[in-house]
């Protein structure tokens, strides 16, 4: 064992960033923590949406993980991916890949298609992190989600972890949330069980698991 010890050591979210940067899904990089994995699990065991959107796509093993956990819930539902530039590589018929903007959805995400989709709704934003892109993504739905729908800011996290690569991001995701937030006073909710599951925002999305009053 060499000297290898039992104990676990102390948590870092720079070295938890680290296997994020290295996980995959059924052979697709999906960069989404251990812990966000499993809170998505909860969360769509709860709302069972019926249309799960996702802007920012990379790879594609996100979307092929929301896929597969719709199919396992028994959750007759779509998935669609929104990216800028869609990786050619990923195919899924469960799956639509839209070429799109965070910055202009309304391109992609037409007002006839939104039309389509069904109740609950799950949006999930991942695209740039850049605070213009986030809260372009919240504004952009803020009218399409009912009561009970959820959208989540992905990757808040970036404020905490080391490195000039993430100061870039100069917290656009948190900063998005809080602003969203108070421009819409009561319309939305934190749901705090599912940011504080497994201690207070120990996820990559503090403050972003939001579900529409």
């Amino acid at each position: 064992m060499d000297g290898r010890p039992f104990t676990a050591a102390p948590l870092s979210w720079d070295l938890i960033q680290q296997g994020v940067m290295h996980t995959v899904y059924r052979g697709v990089p999906c960069y989404k923590s251990p812990f966000d994995l499993a809170i998505y699990l909860q969360l769509l065991a709860r709302l069972r949406p019926r249309s799960v959107l996702e802007i920012g796509t990379k790879h594609g093993g996100s979307a092929l993980f929301f896929a597969d956990m719709l199919a396992a819930d028994g959750i007759d539902g779509r998935v669609l991916t929104v990216d800028i530039d869609p990786p050619a590589a990923f195919y899924d018929p469960r799956v639509e890949v839209l070429e799109g903007d965070a910055l202009d959805l309304g391109s992609a995400l037409t007002d006839d298609l939104l039309a389509t989709l069904d109740h609950p709704i799950l949006v999930v934003e991942d695209s740039s992190h850049q605070f213009d892109a986030c809260s372009a993504v919240l504004e952009f739905f803020d009218r399409w989600l009912h009561p009970g729908d959820y959208i989540v800011v992905e990757d808040g996290i970036v404020s905490q972890l080391s490195g000039r690569r993430y100061e870039r991001y100069a917290d656009g995701p948190n900063r998005a949330v809080a602003a969203f937030l108070r421009d819409r006073p009561g319309r939305y909710e934190i749901d705090t069980s599912l940011c504080d599951l497994y201690g207070r925002n120990a996820t990559y999305n503090p403050n972003a698991w939001l579900r529409r009053r």
